[in-house]
């Protein structure tokens, strides 16, 4: 007897599919986007363009936390999609092994990284006098502290999404997002704790360890019934993992490290215009999130769809 996750996968008409894997996605997107514009929001009611400046010159190194996203995020969902079209069970555990192993041990290299280097790396994102210490104090919280934590909750949503559990992939993104915006005005206000933009980035590292703990519960409970695998048994560098997951992931990775290079130098230009235009800057960024967040949803959910479907259809199952 089909379970649900065969059925959606192998019988369901691909644009059904298509949607009931991309609402819940489009739910976690739109949430996204209001965390994102709801972090500068509290951090602008302070009336001090320096805060937001800081999380603006900070924006890069979050922003390059996607490359390590895409590259075992992306790369292990589509080999675990394509493994599980083929029923090669054994390689979907294997690649989700090796994205979680390697997305954590890249968030630890990172933390360390910009903990040894933090004064080189402020002046490399265009921090100057003004905006040295409140950049440094958000990137404390977001980086130093949680890099591993903020790759981690979304490689796993995406290993989590790969076998068809869209809405519990989507719940973990939201429960972390909207506990962010629960504790940003707590964290960031005068009448809280008035930490400022480091406020932010505490609100933003106490969320993604919570998205943590949710994947980790979901996994644990799911044990019996999942085919996502984090026991450090299944972790290998066998060839044909390894290629599978980097073959997708590298240029996917490589597009954001684009993206982190463009910003960083814009930054940079702008930081000649003291922190009030910097400031401006990243309030416009944010803003732009609106329209191009959205559109991510729908290829992302027809690639896994098309994926996991067409291995199937050509065996004749």
């Amino acid at each position: 007897m089909m379970d649900d996750k065969t059925i959606l996968f192998e019988k369901t008409p691909v644009p059904k599919a298509v949607m009931q894997l991309a609402v819940p996605t489009i739910l976690s997107s739109l949430i996204m986007v209001i965390y994102n514009i709801a972090d500068t929001y509290f951090v602008g009611m302070m009336n001090n363009p320096v805060q937001n400046a800081a999380v603006t010159l900070a924006a890069p190194v979050l922003l390059a936390f996607n490359a390590v996203n895409n590259l075992f995020g992306v790369g292990s969902s589509s080999m675990m999609s394509r493994a599980l079209g083929r029923k090669d069970f054994e390689a979907v555990r294997r690649s989700s092994a090796f994205g979680f192993y390697c997305a954590l041990f890249f968030g630890v290299l990172f933390s360390v990284l910009c903990t040894v280097g933090l004064n080189p790396l402020l002046v490399l994102l265009g921090a100057d006098a003004n905006t040295m210490d409140a950049t440094a104090g958000y990137l404390k919280w977001t980086v130093l502290f949680g890099a591993a934590p903020a790759i981690l909750n979304v490689v796993m949503a995406y290993m989590v999404r790969s076998e068809g559990s869209s809405l519990h992939a989507s719940i973990g993104t939201m429960s972390g997002c909207l506990l962010n915006i629960i504790l940003d005005p707590i964290f960031i206000l005068p009448w809280g704790l008035d930490m400022g933009a480091a406020g932010a980035g505490l609100a933003t590292f106490l969320s993604n360890c919570a998205a943590c703990v949710y994947f980790f519960a979901l996994l644990r409970v799911r044990r019996k019934t999942t085919f996502v695998c984090i026991n450090p048994k299944k972790f290998s560098f066998q060839k044909y993992i390894v290629l599978g997951v980097c073959g997708v992931g590298i240029p996917a990775a490589i597009q954001n490290l684009l993206n982190v290079t463009g910003m960083t130098i814009l930054n940079n230009f702008t930081s000649a215009y003291g922190a009030q235009a910097v400031a401006t800057m990243g309030i416009t960024q944010k803003i732009n999130m609106v329209p191009c967040r959205l559109p991510w949803a729908f290829p992302r959910a027809s690639c896994l769809s098309s994926a996991t479907t067409m291995p199937a259809a050509t065996t004749g199952e």
